[in-house]
């Protein structure tokens, strides 16, 4: 059985991935997200709000029609499009080209915002721990600087 950090996680990255379908304009609407996975809106409307977990099956077929990393997709490590560096650079062609921000160029960045959205939460928790660990350490060396009254004598028997 998952745990309920991995349901939240999958989750999460299935959010991630329609924001990115629908802002890239690969598809319309949540129904469409529904055909690339051959489920209906209902099932895609319960994925979203985390009331059911994506299945194996259902995720295949979503890696299968969208390029989306299934590494990424399963772990949430690494990039979140098989070839993310070309995406971008593609979409940020078609913005000097045309002129105007584009959804497209839009689209493209934002798995580059989640990807350091979640480098910044990392590192948060690793300050934590260090100021935990730093709060530790400092009341340890205030023990060690107690008087030397407090603390027993060498010669003492």
């Amino acid at each position: 059985m998952a745990s309920k950090d991995f349901k939240t996680e999958m989750t999460q990255r299935f959010i991630e991935v329609v924001k990115y379908l629908t802002m890239s304009e690969t598809v319309h609407s949540k129904t469409e997200i529904g055909l690339l996975m051959d489920q209906p809106l209902q099932v895609v409307s319960k994925l979203l709000t985390g009331q059911r977990i994506i299945t194996l099956e259902q995720t295949q077929k979503l890696i299968q029609n969208t390029n989306i990393n299934a590494h990424w997709f399963i772990t949430g490590e690494g990039l979140m499009l098989k070839d993310q560096n070309n995406t971008l650079k593609e979409s940020q062609m078609a913005y000097f080209i045309s002129g105007d921000k584009s959804s497209k160029t839009i689209a493209a960045i934002l798995p580059l915002v989640s990807e350091l959205e979640e480098r910044i939460e990392g590192l948060r928790k690793e300050n934590e721990e260090i100021r935990e660990q730093m709060t530790g350490l400092v009341k340890s060396l205030g023990q060690l600087k107690k008087k030397p009254t407090d603390l027993p004598s060498r010669n003492s028997p």
